[in-house]
Parts: C-alpha cells; sequence; structure tokens
C-alpha cells in the first residue's frame, strides 16, 4: 500500500466513475424500458422497474465520488502524529512514519472507494443488460473487502511496532524507565 498501490487505486476511482458515466450517455438509448432493479443473494434479478432506476446508482457513484475527493484533502490536511499513534509516541515519530502512514491511510481508502465504485459499475451493467449478478459476485466484494482492511492493519501496526521499538530504545538509552515493557506502551 504505498505510492503505487494509492496511485493505482486512485486511477481505478477516477476512470471507473468517468468511464461508467460516459457509457450511460453513449448506451441510454439502447437499454430497454425495464431492466432489473433488484438482486437476491445468489445474483439472480428478483424485481424489474424503469431505466431510470439507474439514475439511483449514478447519484450513488456521484457522492462517493465526491466524498473520495474530500476524504483524500481531509486525510492529507488535517491529519497529525498525536491522531495516528497517540499521545505518547508520537514524540518517537518521524516525518518518514508521519507521511508514510498518511499514504497508507489514503491508499486504502482509495482501495475501498475503487472496489466499491468497480461493483457499482457491474451492478449498473447487469441491470441495463437484464443479466444475473452470479453467484460468486457478494464473496468477491466481501474477500475484496476484507482483504483491503487485513492488509491496511498489517501495514499500519508493522508501522506502529518499529515506532514502539525506537521509543524503547530511545528510552533504554537514556536510562529512563528501564522497567517498562510493551505492554505500558
Amino acid at each position: 500500500m504505498g505510492k503505487w498501490g494509492f496511485r493505482i487505486a486512485n486511477g481505478i476511482v477516477h476512470i471507473g466513475f468517468w468511464i461508467s458515466c460516459l457509457l450511460l450517455i453513449v448506451f441510454w438509448g439502447k437499454i430497454p424500458q425495464t431492466i432489473a432493479t433488484h438482486f437476491n443473494s445468489s445474483g439472480t434479478a428478483d424485481a424489474w422497474g424503469s431505466k431510470g432506476s439507474l439514475l439511483l446508482m449514478v447519484f450513488m457513484m456521484v457522492y462517493m465520488y465526491f466524498m473520495h475527493l474530500i476524504c483524500m484533502r481531509v486525510i492529507r490536511h488535517l491529519s497529525t502524529k498525536e491522531k495516528m499513534y497517540g499521545k505518547k509516541l508520537a514524540a518517537f515519530v518521524t516525518d518518514e512514519d508521519f507521511e508514510a502512514e498518511n499514504l497508507t491511510t489514503m491508499a486504502y481508502l482509495a482501495w475501498v472507494d475503487a472496489s466499491l465504485l468497480l461493483m457499482f459499475d457491474y451492478i449498473i451493467v447487469c441491470s441495463a443488460a437484464s443479466r444475473p449478478l452470479g453467484g460468486w459476485f457478494i464473496w468477491a466484494v466481501l474477500i475484496a473487502m476484507l482483504g483491503e482492511l487485513v492488509l491496511y492493519f498489517v501495514c499500519h501496526f508493522r508501522r506502529k511496532r518499529q515506532i514502539r521499538m525506537r521509543m524503547l530504545l530511545s528510552l533504554a538509552a537514556h536510562g529512563d524507565e528501564p522497567g517498562k515493557t510493551w505492554d505500558d506502551m
């Protein structure tokens, strides 16, 4: 989840959003008047409605897209070392740690947004073509989301462990509180 992971995920978000909007505009006249509007847990259509219901999906994607842009700005400009690591560890966080954690957080959110936008893209295509999603769809979405979350926490806690080690080494070098353990941090 480094710089390239963030760039790829952010690119998928932008391309996925704009291509789906463009394709809906181009193919709007070819979409049948009655389309699948709901899918059950096995991925088969169980409700039907007008093609205008696709606009609700587009509005949800627009909301997600603009929230993605806002969150990327907020993370960059409002994050602090204390908010990320707490008051005890903040003094031992280097600028490189701080930037890397910001990038990891932005990459995680970008991958989640990319997954959700691609999910909406696939649902829109299946709805417009009145074809089933497939039984694999919900499992693929859940596995992708869980994998992204696990990867984020692995990266975060690995960096946090490195900072704790730096803190303990610094405390040991200065002779401060020699009896302090990991659990005290």
